[in-house]
């Protein structure tokens, strides 16, 4: 190890170097793959493929190019070493409670408009009513047409994905809905095709949500 990393390295453990460091060295380039250590395990890495959370983005003979988890990339020659460190991102979670009904009601956005949710794992997709849709300016005619057999009556209906989804700090993109003719549901149901990027978990009374990654 040369001077100058010496004491790189002794500044990083006077700071207290977390266990998320990662230390990484190219010990041999070739084309389109690397010799690549890793916390001093080593392993021949080919472009695209990852090895501890490193991944190799390019190699040449004059150097390689790798991505860390945090989704920074750093450019390394032959027998250089580098230390990284980084947090874990941390997953959205969202806390919700019920009703006097027993009901899990939410505020959130559709599109960037503000909304109420009801969660409803036992619908296929979010579900809005033609009058909210209306009033969130969607453009939901153009979608494709259907019917659904409600607990009363047969309604006509339109298949639409939705730019954006988001309750509290979890944010789902193209989510498939469905706008149903009509005033109901008159809370929109916020169903599997948005719940499917999230874990649900009980604690308690309350309803965990936490954005998958």
């Amino acid at each position: 190890m040369n001077r100058y990393l010496l004491i790189a390295t002794l500044l990083l453990v006077s700071l207290g170097v977390s266990a998320e460091d990662i230390a990484i060295r190219v010990m041999a380039l070739f084309s389109g793959k690397v010799y690549l250590q890793v916390n001093g395990e080593q392993k021949i890495v080919k472009q695209g493929e990852s090895f501890k959370g490193v991944t190799l983005v390019s190699a040449s003979g004059r150097g390689a190019v790798v991505r860390l988890k945090d989704g920074k990339e750093l450019k390394l020659g032959l027998n250089q070493s580098i230390q990284h460190g980084f947090k874990k991102a941390e997953k959205n979670k969202l806390t919700v409670y019920p009703d006097r009904m027993g009901m899990f009601s939410l505020s959130g956005k559709i599109n960037g408009q503000p909304t109420f949710f009801l969660l409803d794992t036992g619908a296929t997709s979010i579900a809005i009513s033609e009058v909210e849709a209306d009033r969130l300016g969607i453009a939901y005619e153009s979608g494709r047409k259907g019917k659904v057999q409600t607990a009363s009556e047969v309604v006509p209906v339109w298949n639409i994905k939705l730019d954006n989804v988001k309750v509290g700090d979890i944010s789902v993109s193209q989510v498939d809905a469905v706008v149903l003719k009509g005033n109901n549901p008159r809370t929109a149901l916020l169903g599997m095709s948005f719940l499917k990027h999230i874990n649900l978990q009980r604690n308690g009374t309350s309803m965990v949500l936490e954005q998958k990654y």
